[in-house]
């Protein structure tokens, strides 16, 4: 019985039934498979926040007879040589967005493209690592395995540097925020200093209240009533603090 042909292997690939086989429905993850003298390489194309974790697949395909072929692009290695230039640019896409960004929204918005491209870059190069053990003899190869490092190496630099930048930003506006906190509490402590000052003698006064002006600084012992009230108000604000000022 002849197996499925899978949707994204172009109908004019004469793909060996050992590799059938080995295919799903979708093109799965990043993968070499070698069987009979065909070598296939499963990569996806760079990934996008938007992509909602759906993976585009890009093949490249070697038969026995050493002609390499791509979808959905054609021209072989040369089609690798711009699926690996697609990536570097996105890699320094990023590199500018971490360089740009000042808050952590704007690094959050960078970590969000850099980690996809991350997991995405290390896995395409252990493709290539394992395509280039699979063909010693495929120079091209070797050239293709050592940019998929530079590559990896690169974006493990810029995943480093928007962490690190969202770590000083978060740093940074929760001491902004303490020192905030911090200026309103003595505020607070002012305007209560003043309040518990004034609250006794204001207290004091609301007793001749009712009383014309004139009448109440006439009363006897009116003074004496102030006089108390200001005491009474330097107590509550020596009390508290266990006597120092």
């Amino acid at each position: 019985m002849e197996t499925k042909r899978p949707s994204f292997i172009p109908k004019s690939w004469d793909l060996p039934e050992s590799i059938l086989k080995r295919l799903g429905d979708s093109a799965g993850r990043q993968r070499a498979m070698d069987e009979d003298g065909h070598l296939l390489l499963i990569l996806h194309q760079a990934p996008e926040p938007e992509d909602a974790e759906v993976r585009k697949p890009v093949l490249f395909w070697c038969p026995p007879s050493g002609e390499w072929k791509s979808t959905p692009e054609s021209g072989g290695l040369a089609a690798l040589d711009s699926h690996l230039e697609i990536y570097r640019k996105n890699i320094l896409a990023q590199d500018a967005a971490v360089e740009a960004a000042t808050t952590p929204r704007q690094y959050f918005e960078v970590m969000r493209h850099v980690n996809p491209l991350l997991r995405s870059t290390r896995n395409l190069m252990g493709v290539m690592q394992e395509a280039r053990e699979l063909r010693p003899d495929e120079r091209r190869l070797i050239n293709f395995r050592d940019r998929a490092v530079e590559l990896e190496r690169a974006i493990e630099l810029v995943a480093n540097d928007a962490k690190s930048g969202m770590d000083f930003a978060l740093a940074e506006n929760t001491e902004e925020q303490s020192r905030f906190a911090h200026e309103a509490n003595v505020e607070a402590r002012r305007l209560n200093r003043i309040v518990s000052f004034f609250f006794p003698l204001a207290t004091l006064v609301a007793v001749f209240g009712m009383s014309p002006p004139v009448e109440v600084i006439k009363m006897p012992g009116f003074w004496l009533v102030v006089i108390a009230g200001i005491l009474a108000g330097l107590f509550i604000q020596i009390v508290p603090r266990g006597g120092k000022r």
